[in-house]
């Protein structure tokens, strides 16, 4: 007898996943949701291409730096948008205002790091920074605590109210 390499109860969820699939597709193309389709698909890409970045600075992190990484979240990468700036294309580089300053430079190490490997820039588009320019993103509201020590700016590390601290 013939095995399946899959098992019939997939089929329910296959059609499920394909039905909403549809539907949001159908939803989207309307007129009146263009906008919001066009910020779910914006806000999709970036975070994409912020799961990347994470996954390529870890490859190259060194053993001495891990125990700092521990605990590093898509949330703390930067915004990279596409922009022809001086007629080079390339992605706008935008740091978050709320990822700590030793984080920010241990990025920034790795990044160079990704830069020098020809296989990374062949396959990447290059990267323009803005001098000065944060990413307007909010900060992560759930945050291990030990961990947020050392990857948020201080100055904006939620504070407990008043009558719980000692």
């Amino acid at each position: 007898m013939y095995r399946l390499p899959y098992s019939f109860n997939c089929f329910p969820a296959a059609c499920k996943t394909y039905y909403e699939t549809v539907r949001r597709n159908f939803r989207f193309s309307q007129p009146d949701l263009a906008v919001e389709a066009e910020a779910v698909k914006n806000a999709a890409r970036s975070r994409q291409r912020r799961k990347r970045l994470l996954e390529a600075r870890q490859s190259v992190l060194v053993p001495d730096d891990m125990d700092f990484w521990r605990g590093v979240t898509i949330d703390l990468m930067s915004d990279e948008e596409d922009c022809i700036q001086e007629g080079v294309s390339g992605w706008i580089v935008r740091p978050p205002f709320f990822r700590s300053e030793e984080l920010s430079n241990l990025c920034a190490r790795l990044q160079d790091c990704l830069d020098s490997n020809p296989k990374y820039t062949a396959t990447h588009r290059r990267r323009l920074p803005v001098v000065g320019a944060h990413s307007d993103r909010m900060p992560p509201t759930a945050y291990p605590s030990e961990a947020a020590e050392r990857h948020l700016n201080p100055l904006l590390m939620p504070q407990a109210p008043a009558r719980y601290r000692l």
